[in-house]
């Protein structure tokens, strides 16, 4: 391994934690570790230690050929600054002092969003099938939940293996609590049921094996509703952000279940994506689902209906045919599923103009084909972008609880702050161009407030980006209950108590408590800008992205400077993320480009019309203009710059960090890095590149695609 480390990642779906051997080990993996795609190079022969750290805890990695492992280091202080000193520690013979240095090793935590995170399945009834996912008021349901990614690989040697973790990736098991999904109180849990009173939340350990851990819950109040209830689990322990691992629907009827329990009532087993619910989060574009007959092997066929539930509508099926770049469409969907309990593939997509308004509103059933009765049904979320003025106080509260979490509970929202146009020392022109004036602004932010949307729905999956219409008023959206109104006589702008952010803080940022912001286009929100429609003109006649990033400076510029020039949100870019409102009206410009996108079919990577600068820093394309990068009177009017080229992987999140010439620095500090990577949404990469973000929806994919895990209210780009 050459050099100290530089990158740990962990990525999923093998579950295991793998990171690169060309370019070492950091220290810190994905914020959301156990959602990750794989990427690792099994090419090197040799054995190798390397020794990393960060402010959250000390690493050593250790490969021998094809076969890493990861291990957090507690109370090696002087291993670690003999390692720490060391260019290389490669050699077989540093291998046999591990049982030496494991003495000191502590279990792989999931502290999280540094490391890899437990994939958890919960059943209901304890059973795969959603035929019996209903409670009581009168006595506890018994559930069951385990981690399906509790496999590590163990380390071997010629001659010997070292276990490292027991071949367990939660060596001890995981902690988590258990309780109501944020905003209800419909259950009470129980570790032991009986005649126990329950509690809200209780406090439990997943098996490291991968066994059930059983647990019980109670309803409260009845539900009119099926899906209306939910089990929520969540991460505990002090050395861990608290991130939501599942949230299971269930329903506690007033009586009788909606699918009586009858066992000559065929069996079926759904998954939306994957056996955990933390992908059943679904946009416009496609979600591959699979359905089976699960009673055991039968010598016939069942037919089925695949159909919304009764006054939801908010899903559209599609069969295995379906192609890339198309969508489900039907509002029913007939299927066949074998006796032998193979698994049959079929899609799943929002129907357009009926997003969700609540998490696990989207019920779909199974119907019998023979008998028309229901065998189950499963409820997922139609998660979109919407306009922040047209949202339920419910929905805002949701995304604004989730921004009190990461604000002020875990103090990472700076992290953000500090990055927009900032180096360590402050504000910074060589980080400002790599987002700013040049083609990359846009494909930087889409990443920049994707990636907050990510942590966002970490604290809560339900959660997704709204959006400021600011070429619109926005009366219901600029109030003491949601983001702030003006503040007669200063320059903060008024919260109600009850805001979840009335106490926005920013740590090492030295401001006072609040939000400082001016609106001197008054409460209803509307600077003087060019209008949504003279802003999808952009571009003509050819309609190309050379002339759409003008968006840029009109009507980007004017959202931002128009709030007044004391404002943080206001004319300095390096202030700007200070004020939540940053994402809102960032939201609303990645809408605009991919409305533009929709309206002029402009998703294709390697067209110019799609993205100007081809190719790389390195090497641009043919006719494409080389590097360059000009200021006049102090006014960037040419940024070619490294990370504005299709396949230049982008800043903070690919850590490159200095360098010369100035058209290939990059800032002195990259904490964003790596980029979170779902298990709803394998892409981007942990380091996008700027192309990567392009196609939001793997339009262009020949095979159907979810893309990027986002989409917006007000058009349907299929």
């Amino acid at each position: 391994m050459v050099g100290l480390a530089k990158d740990c990642r962990s990525r999923h779906p093998t579950s295991q934690r793998i990171f690169s051997r060309a370019e070492g080990v950091r220290g810190a993996g994905s914020s959301l570790g156990h959602r990750l795609a794989p990427s690792w190079d099994p090419e090197a022969s040799s054995s190798e230690v390397a020794y990393c750290e960060k402010s959250r805890g000390s690493w050593l990695l250790v490969r021998h050929g094809s076969a890493l492992q990861l291990m957090q280091l507690n109370n090696l202080a002087s291993t670690k600054n003999g390692m720490k000193k060391a260019t290389l520690v490669l050699s077989l013979m540093c291998l046999f002092t591990m049982p030496l240095l494991l003495t000191n090793c502590g279990p792989m935590n999931p502290r999280c969003p540094f490391n890899l995170l437990p994939i958890v399945e919960i059943q209901i009834n304890s059973t795969a099938s959603n035929h019996d996912d209903y409670g009581s008021t009168a006595g506890y349901t018994s559930c069951r939940a385990r981690v399906t990614n509790f496999g590590a690989p163990t380390f071997r040697l010629p001659f010997f293996e070292l276990p490292f973790g027991g071949g367990k990736n939660f060596p001890g098991g995981v902690s988590v609590e258990l309780r109501n999904s944020a905003g209800s109180s419909n259950l009470v849990f129980s570790a032991s049921g009986g005649r126990a009173a329950g509690s809200p939340s209780i406090f439990a350990t997943l098996p490291d094996d991968g066994g059930w851990l059983t647990f019980y819950v109670k309803g409260t109040v009845t539900n009119a509703v099926d899906k209306t209830a939910s089990v929520e689990m969540a991460t505990a322990g002090a050395t861990c952000n608290e991130v939501v691992l599942a949230r299971k629907a269930m329903m506690v009827p007033p009586g009788a279940p909606p699918i009586p329990a009858a066992p000559s009532r065929p069996r079926v087993e759904i998954e939306v994506a994957s056996v955990s619910t933390l992908d059943d989060y679904i946009t416009w574009a496609p979600v591959s689902c699979q359905i089976r007959w699960a009673d055991g092997a039968a010598p016939s066929t069942l037919n089925i209906t695949l159909q919304n539930m009764s006054g939801t509508d908010r899903l559209r099926f599609a069969d295995s045919s379906l192609g890339g770049g198309a969508t489900a469409t039907n509002a029913i969907l007939p299927l066949t599923l074998n006796g032998d309990g193979s698994w049959v593939t079929f899609y799943i997509a929002g129907n357009y103009n009926n997003a969700s308004l609540n998490d696990k509103d989207a019920v779909m059933e199974v119907i019998d084909g023979s008998t028309n009765s229901l065998l189950s049904r499963e409820g997922v979320m139609v998660r979109i972008r919407k306009n922040a003025n047209n949202l339920t106080t419910a929905e805002s509260d949701v995304d604004l609880e989730a921004l009190k979490k990461w604000d002020l509970t875990y103090n990472d929202y700076t992290d953000f702050v500090k990055t927009h146009s900032r180096n360590s020392t402050g504000s910074n022109t060589v980080a400002h161009r790599q987002a700013h004036r040049g083609s990359a602004f846009l494909p930087w932010h889409r990443a920049f407030i994707l990636h907050i949307e990510r942590l966002l729905q970490a604290a809560d999956p339900s959660v997704a980006l709204p959006y400021w219409k600011f070429d619109d008023n926005a009366p219901n959206m600029f109030t003491p209950d949601f983001i702030g109104s003006n503040s007669p006589g200063n320059n903060y702008v008024t919260l109600a108590a009850g805001n979840p952010i009335v106490s926005w803080t920013l740590p090492g940022e030295g401001v006072a408590v609040g939000i400082q912001r001016q609106t001197p286009y008054g409460d209803g929100g509307h600077p003087a800008l060019a209008t949504e429609l003279a802003t999808l003109g952009l571009g003509s006649p050819g309609f190309t992205y050379a002339g759409f990033k003008n968006s840029e400076p009109d009507p980007h510029d004017p959202a931002h400077f128009r709030s007044g020039q004391i404002s943080w949100i206001g004319p300095d870019p390096s202030l700007a993320v200070r004020d939540p409102l940053f994402f809102f009206l960032h939201c609303n410009v990645d809408r605009l480009w991919a409305k533009w996108q929709w309206t002029r079919t402009r998703y294709t990577i390697t067209d110019v019309n799609v993205y100007d600068l081809q190719g790389s820093y390195v090497s641009p394309a043919p006719g494409v203009a080389g590097p360059a990068f000009t200021v006049v009177n102090g006014t960037i009017t040419a940024n070619r710059t490294l990370g504005q080229y299709a396949d230049d992987t982008m800043w903070p999140w690919d850590n490159v960090k200095g360098g010369s010439p100035a058209t290939a620095e990059r800032p002195d500090i990259a904490i964003l890095a790596p980029f979170p990577t779902t298990l709803a949404a394998s892409s981007p990469s942990a380091k996008p590149t700027v192309k990567s973000v392009i196609d939001y929806l793997g339009i262009t994919n020949t095979s159907p695609a979810s893309g990027l895990g986002f989409g917006y209210d007000d058009f349907f780009p299929y």
